[in-house]
């Protein structure tokens, strides 16, 4: 063996059985040596998973995902939410009939069909 060639010199002369030879080495000192290569793991298992948060960190944050907590409500409360709902949609609607959107008044209507002037009115006729 040459110690003068450089490591291209050498590798460019790596075969196939040079690396299965590597691999064999490496597997023998593995199974003699795991017991003493555990802390080893563990050391860089926890570094990987340093390496993870701090990488993860860098993106941008995102919120945790958890259920909303949706309160009780009771019968005032209710009625009250479902009267706003009723003032938002009629503003909604009048916006788009000042607007003449018609297609946003078809879809208004649809919403509360019962409380549309125009569906009130195929009624009466």
């Amino acid at each position: 063996m040459n110690y003068t060639e450089s490591f291209g010199e050498f590798a460019s002369r790596v075969t196939p059985t040079d690396l299965a030879l590597y691999a064999g080495v490496g597997l023998v000192v593995w199974v003699l040596f795991k017991e003493k290569l555990s802390p080893v793991q563990q050391f860089l298992g926890g570094l990987v998973e340093k390496l993870k948060g701090v990488v993860s960190s860098n993106k941008t944050p995102t919120a945790p995902v958890s259920s909303p907590k949706v309160p009780v409500l009771d019968k005032v409360d209710k009625e009250d939410i479902f009267f706003k709902l009723v003032v938002s949609w009629k503003q909604t609607r009048d916006l788009a009939v000042a607007s003449n959107c018609t297609e946003a008044v078809k879809v208004a209507d649809q919403m509360f069909p019962y409380l549309s002037p125009v569906v009130c009115g195929k009624d009466k006729v």
